[in-house]
């Protein structure tokens, strides 16, 4: 029976790391990211910065960009994809949809894997 009842806790907390990982919404400020790109950022930070985007493109793009705050400052939606860095890369992938001209930050270490432009299916970008 305790088996049963540590298993079952396990679940809730499994859910947690997962939930914790995820962007959070909120308004964010665009930093130095210029008008018409998507910006990531590598360290978190509070406010207007000059901290070099990790990553900084006007199109769709993949590779490997650290982050822990991203902006969406085109007049797009866009798809991120992206992996916990703790994981190295072997863990799941997550994607989310960031509208146009908002941000955020993850709660913890992420690695941008891919953007793209958002197919616009009628559905809100949450």
């Amino acid at each position: 029976m305790r088996l049963k009842a540590l298993a079952l806790a396990a679940v809730p907390a499994a859910f947690l790391g997962v939930m914790a990982a995820a962007p959070t919404a909120s308004a964010w400020s665009s930093g130095n990211c210029p008008v018409g790109s998507f910006c990531v950022w590598p360290e978190y930070w509070y406010g207007d910065t000059d901290m070099t985007p990790s990553l900084a493109t006007e199109t769709e793009w993949s590779g490997s960009a650290p982050g822990h705050i991203f902006y969406n400052n085109t007049s797009q939606d866009m798809t991120m994809t992206y992996v916990i860095t703790a994981d190295a890369g072997q863990g799941p992938t997550y994607t989310t949809c960031v509208n146009a001209v908002s941000g955020s930050y993850f709660t913890m270490p992420m690695t941008v894997t891919d953007l793209t432009w958002r197919e616009d299916d009628g559905t809100p970008c949450h």
